[in-house]
């Protein structure tokens, strides 16, 4: 495969996903590739071509395509700013209702499951959704089977009692139908304009994609997730080496950039 032709198909992933691959993103990209052109018969036409033709190869290199490391209660800091602050806060304010999750980017589910369980816990009743632009990812949340790689020594150990329950002799995390029944699952690309979103979601967690979009779609993003999914209250979390890229020309109007010690977050105001 010539650089061009190469080229041309990340521009495509770009314009289907609004994700910049980074170069080290490229590399797994074009090994992906140069497999796929050994198992299958391109009948003499350059991969690029393939795809445009063949949707299900393009679905295939969509979801291969897409960067989905996670694991539970990632980034610690703020399960334990849920735990004591915004669960609470939304319990008070909602009563008997339920508390309204989305995880926007949720890979393979660990996040929505974090979230659900914490929420659970705590004796709040949720209504999860989990999308993702991948639908390998998703079929994987549903499962609810996952590997050691999945739980950290480290970050996320504070809530460890949490999976417990649900640990087997090898340390591996299998969540029992009756939770993973619960979490809604939409296949959603989030950079499309007709894209719908969950709607009066009264807390919304898209971390570690912003920084493969561009500014522009940062911002559009942005601002419809504010106009068609946040409710009045609602809160924004964001992951923590992304806080920096979204600065006053990105955060829409109504929605407020927040800090408590080291846990940043989004606020819509009532």
């Amino acid at each position: 495969m010539d650089e061009k032709e190469f080229t041309d198909i990340i521009q495509l992933i770009s314009s289907q996903t609004g994700i910049i691959p980074r170069e080290s993103h490229k590399s797994g990209i074009k090994n992906f590739i140069e497999k796929r052109k050994k198992e299958i018969n391109l009948n003499g036409l350059e991969y690029y071509n393939y795809i445009c033709l063949n949707k299900d190869e393009m679905d295939l290199l969509l979801n291969n395509a897409t960067v989905n490391e996670t694991y539970f209660f990632r980034e610690e800091s703020q399960f334990v700013f849920l735990k004591a602050k915004v669960f609470p806060e939304l319990r008070a304010k909602l009563g008997t209702c339920p508390l309204r999750i989305w995880s926007a980017a949720a890979s393979s589910g660990e996040e929505i499951y974090s979230l659900y369980l914490l929420a659970t816990s705590l004796g709040i009743k949720t209504e999860c959704t989990a999308t993702d632009i991948n639908t390998n990812v998703l079929g994987k949340c549903e499962a609810g089977e996952y590997k050691t790689n999945s739980v950290k020594a480290v970050d996320g150990a504070k809530f460890h009692y949490l999976l417990a329950p649900y640990l087997n002799k090898e340390k591996q995390v299998s969540i029992p139908r009756e939770i993973s029944s619960k979490i809604e699952r939409r296949h959603i690309n989030l950079t499309k304009n007709d894209a719908v979103f969950p709607r009066n979601i009264n807390l919304v967690f898209i971390r570690n994609v912003f920084v493969y979009f561009t500014v522009e779609m940062r911002k559009t993003i942005l601002q419809k997730i504010v106009d068609d999914s946040l409710a009045p209250d609602g809160y924004l979390f964001l992951s923590m080496n992304e806080i920096a890229t979204i600065d006053s020309s990105v955060l829409p109007k109504g929605l407020e950039k927040c800090s408590e010690g080291n846990v940043f977050y989004f606020h819509k105001k009532g």
